[in-house]
């Protein structure tokens, strides 16, 4: 048996832009970061390449976290299921 996590990665993603917040450094660059979510933060000359940074970040820090086995930052509105499957090899 292994442990597999289940979660609609776009809803996910869209909930985590949903919570991001935006605001611009000394230089007025836009940097967004979604708090409590560590990784989870991009910068950008505008508010939407801002966002379309951090969406990138965050499928790139979940695919990975994936990969590795690691814990995937809790997201308010989406529930991320675990359960166990029976792994066949060949």
């Amino acid at each position: 048996m292994r442990k597999v996590r289940l979660f609609p990665l776009s809803r996910y993603v869209e909930a985590a832009l949903q919570q991001a917040e935006y605001e611009r450094d000394e230089n007025q660059v836009v940097i967004a970061q979604v708090r409590g979510a560590s990784g989870f933060f991009a910068q950008g000359e505008s508010f939407e390449e801002a966002r379309e940074n951090l969406r990138d970040v965050i499928e790139g820090n979940v695919l990975l976290a994936l990969q590795l086995g690691l814990d995937i930052p809790a997201i308010e509105g989406v529930t991320i299921e675990e359960q166990d499957v029976e792994v066949v090899t060949p």
